[in-house]
């Protein structure tokens, strides 16, 4: 029985899994009608982004699907499904919004290594952006800015991606530990790289038990000294070495005086310097450095003494 095109319900729009759109009308008719899309009233034709199928769904009903593949804000605006055959024609219309199609993606998700034997930290990540994105580096609330240390390198490659690094010399637990973050944004929307930077540490290096202390007590020579206190733990030969606070290795003197022992729990040691008549001069940030084959730890001790700076003694402490 002959019919002329009608739409017995309203046209739909939805996304699949893949990021495409399909819109798609619902219309019955007598014989099978031509059919035509339109987009902003221009007629679309058949490409790598649009195609068009049409579906029998039997007893004179059909349902007519454009699809739109990689899909972007430009996307959006009025279409139109137009039905034609020998008894008459009708049109479907859509008004398509789309905001956030045009963000940018992953490509390459981010990821941390490194190079140079270890003395550069990369964090990378590479995302597609059809608008021109903007990065900024985040630690915390702080903007990450470029240094003698940090560089921070972005680069635009083939097909709209872009290659985003951040770059940090010669890294440490102290300064560099914690999150990072990349915002990637454009006027359609924004993408956020996150990084967690961690030091582990190497099974067996030296880690320290405790808060080190600064003591004062009565030498066995019966004179006034003080005594840097240091608990830490160690496998295989742990060496200690204490730096003055000018940077060098101090050796042991009339005045100086190291001990090494261990505390009783599983590789666990205390480490002393003896400093005896101590003087004005003496003050300023010692480091006591402790290193085995597993890795090296430092913690430093800040001694301040009160008095004349220039007794006329010699300067052993300093050796």
């Amino acid at each position: 029985m002959s019919k002329a095109p009608h739409f017995p319900q309203q046209p739909v729009a939805r996304q699949n899994d893949d990021g495409s759109l399909e819109l798609e009308c619902f219309l019955e008719a007598n014989p099978q009608p031509d059919i035509k899309w339109f987009y902003e009233n221009n007629e679309l034709k058949q490409t790598d982004r649009f195609s068009f199928r049409l579906q029998n769904k039997g007893n004179d009903a059909f349902s007519a699907i454009l699809q739109i593949k990689d899909l972007a804000d430009s996307d959006a605006g009025a279409y139109r499904c137009a039905i034609v055959n020998p008894h008459g024609k009708g049109n479907a219309n859509f008004n398509l919004k789309l905001t956030g199609f045009s963000s940018p993606t992953f490509v390459e998700k981010p990821q941390i290594s490194s190079r140079d034997d270890g003395q550069v930290m990369v964090m990378e990540f590479r995302a597609k952006s059809i608008l021109k994105p903007t990065f900024v580096w985040q630690k915390g609330d702080e903007i990450v800015a470029e240094s003698d240390r940090i560089k921070i390198v972005t680069r635009e490659e083939a097909n709209q991606v872009y290659y985003a690094a951040l770059e940090i010399k010669e890294p440490t637990k102290e300064k560099d530990a914690g999150q990072f973050v990349c915002t990637a944004k454009n006027e359609s929307g924004k993408l956020t790289a996150t990084f967690t930077v961690k030091f582990e540490v190497p099974q067996g290096a030296p880690t320290f038990t405790r808060k080190p202390q600064i003591l004062q007590k009565t030498s066995d020579s019966g004179d006034p000294a003080i005594v840097f206190d240091i608990g830490f733990q160690a496998d295989r030969n742990p060496e200690v070495i204490w730096l003055n606070p000018k940077g060098k290795k101090m050796k042991e003197s009339s005045r100086i005086k190291f001990t090494s022992s261990p505390d009783g729990g599983a590789n666990t040691f205390t480490a002393s310097l003896e400093l005896k008549n101590y003087k004005a001069k003496d003050s300023g940030t010692y480091t006591c450095n402790i290193k085995n084959d597993a890795g090296e730890a430092n913690v430093e001790l800040t001694l301040n003494i009160e008095g004349p700076l220039d007794d006329g003694d010699g300067d052993d402490s300093q050796a």
